[in-house]
């Protein structure tokens, strides 16, 4: 599965969550002292707490403004025509005509990564999760969870991922970068690869 999303690319950012002190009173909820503990041998030695995927969520969407908001549901409708209609005709309004690519199992070019989310919608029932999207002037970012593209497992934990999107004068994406780790059944703690926990300001 990860070889194949290695592949799959999609979304975006930059960092900036801006201006969130790291020291303000934060109350870290649903966390317990716990899971602050030092790793005891047995945890440093293995990963013994189970990992869970969340199937029911609000995508959060994190931007400075009104354009950044149209840039992010941008992204949210780009997601959503690679599970459902990936093709080169449909990535014309996504993706420039000198899309760059640095993903590096697939080529430059919009076709090549319609081809890929194409051969996967054509075989398996595509669910593409978007937990976060956001923008910063001309770059976004998305932390995603692909599930299903190379399997009907449907307890398939799928492979994480942040793409990093760059958009060019068109209002059309020109570039894109891509980090993805499969997700495994087990971890080192049981927070999840997908959720935000802080409540802090």
């Amino acid at each position: 599965m990860k070889k194949r999303l290695g592949t799959l690319i999609s979304a975006v950012t930059m960092a900036a969550l801006g201006a969130a002190s790291m020291g303000a009173s934060a109350q870290t909820a649903q966390l317990s002292e716990e899971a602050f503990a030092r790793p005891n041998k047995s945890q440093e030695q293995q990963m013994d707490k189970r990992n869970t995927v969340p199937k029911e969520f609000e995508t959060q969407i994190i931007v400075a403004d009104q354009a950044g908001q149209e840039r992010a549901e941008f992204i949210l409708k780009l997601y959503d025509v690679f599970a459902t209609n990936p093709s080169g005709e449909t990535m014309e309004e996504f993706m420039s005509d000198t899309y760059i690519q640095h993903s590096t199992g697939v080529p430059n070019g919009r076709n090549p990564i319609a081809m890929l989310f194409a051969s996967s919608v054509a075989q398996y029932d595509v669910k593409i999760d978007v937990h976060k999207v956001i923008v910063v002037g001309d770059w976004a970012m998305a932390h995603v969870n692909f599930r299903n593209v190379d399997n009907a497992e449907p307890d398939d934990l799928g492979t994480a991922a942040v793409d990093m999107y760059f958009f060019g004068k068109d209002g059309r994406i020109e570039e894109h970068w891509d980090v993805l780790q499969e997700v495994p059944t087990h971890s080192a703690n049981a927070n999840g690869m997908f959720v935000k926990y802080f409540q802090g300001e």
